[in-house]
């Protein structure tokens, strides 16, 4: 099968869409599928037979806010379908955020390709009624799709909920061989976040837990922030207040290599999100072997449980911060949490495994074209 993959972000931009759209292209290519992938044009992403960036170029900050840039990154992105869809011979459309599936999904309708749009998560249940944002996410979501998948149940429902019953769960995976297990057992313990530095993330309440574990234990401990985002600046501020400038190094944005370092030598994993869909960044601390501490949001408790993770209430610093001290204090319990997630990612959340649920989706539920 043709299939033409359109995200907003491919590697070298670094973000969780990027690696899930990569690491699905690369298993479907291996399993004989003609996999190209058009996406926003940025800094380091290759122009191939096979990857068409289009538009003006974009910093990876810019490609997560709506701006004039992005907006003339869709516009481009709708005349490319217009011209190539039916000469490339596509078979099939996989989209992969409402903004992009919203620019090439009356091409596809027009040359009869079936389209699915997979929402990596999405937010309009978390916001007012009233919201426009809301409104708008809801609105693109109604745009004629064959089929539409996000990867956390919550999500699901809320997407049947606004009148669209053809919504099926088709969850994130991860490439287990890419990780190491390496930082355990060291001195001092290492918590690691990984993620945007956004308001939705919780590093605020992070940093917050974190000042509260620091005036409760002599141990010493770090804690790393690996991301990038609008409230970095703020945050880098609010931690020096906290008097944690000799415990939070911020890392900013790193390279998949170097990311997967971080992951190397923690020795927790801390996602204090307050609303999440299905966080790879989970499922990548698991494949380090690290125990992760997560907030009972979104998809996450499709994932973890008191078998696995600590799930603690989001917003909250004092829990945060008594799951934190109980991990710093045990080391056992970190090993065994640990090797628990590796396990489960290993059986069940490999991108084989995710590839071939998405294949039943399209073979499945989307119309074949004739």
């Amino acid at each position: 099968m043709r299939i033409l993959h359109v995200t907003k972000k491919f590697p070298p931009v670094v973000g969780g869409d990027a690696t899930a759209v990569s690491s699905l292209t690369k298993v479907q290519s291996r399993s004989g599928h003609d996999v190209h992938v058009l996406t926003y044009r940025a800094e380091g992403i290759p122009e191939t037979d096979h990857v068409h960036p289009v538009g003006p170029a974009q910093t990876p900050d810019g490609l997560d806010r709506i701006g004039a840039r992005r907006l003339r990154g869709m516009r481009a992105m709708r005349v490319w379908s217009r011209e190539h869809l039916a000469t490339l011979g596509i078979e099939l459309v996989h989209a992969h955020a409402v903004d992009v599936g919203s620019a090439v999904v009356r091409a596809a309708k027009r040359e009869r390709i079936p389209i699915l749009l997979t929402c990596h998560g999405v937010w309009f249940p978390y916001r007012p009624r009233w919201s426009l944002l809301g409104w708008v996410e809801r609105s693109l979501l109604h745009q004629g799709y064959d089929a539409i998948s996000s990867v956390d149940s919550a999500s699901v429902n809320a997407i049947r909920r606004a009148g669209l019953p053809r919504a099926f769960l088709v969850p994130n995976g991860v490439d287990v061989s890419e990780f190491r297990m390496t930082g355990l057992a060291q001195s001092p313990v290492r918590f690691l976040f990984v993620g945007r530095h956004v308001f939705q993330k919780g590093i605020d309440v992070l940093l917050e837990a974190t000042a509260l574990v620091k005036s409760r234990v002599p141990e010493p401990f770090v804690l790393e922030l690996a991301g990038d985002g609008p409230e970095r600046q703020a945050l880098e501020r609010r931690a020096r207040g906290l008097g944690l400038a000799d415990t939070v190094r911020f890392l900013g944005s790193l390279p998949r290599p170097d990311l997967i370092e971080a992951y190397g030598r923690a020795t927790v994993f801390v996602l204090p999100s307050r609303f999440e869909g299905f966080p790879l960044a989970l499922l990548e601390a698991w494949a380090a072997g690290l125990p992760v501490i997560a907030s009972k949001v979104g998809g996450i408790p499709d994932l973890c449980n008191e078998g696995n993770a600590m799930l603690v209430p989001a917003g909250q610093a004092e829990p945060l911060a008594d799951s934190m001290i109980s991990l710093l204090r045990d080391p056992i319990r970190r090993e065994s949490l640990g090797a628990v997630g590796r396990d489960l990612v290993r059986t069940q959340y490999t991108w084989e495994a995710i590839a071939s649920s998405y294949e039943r989706v399209y073979t499945r539920f989307i119309p074949t074209k004739t």
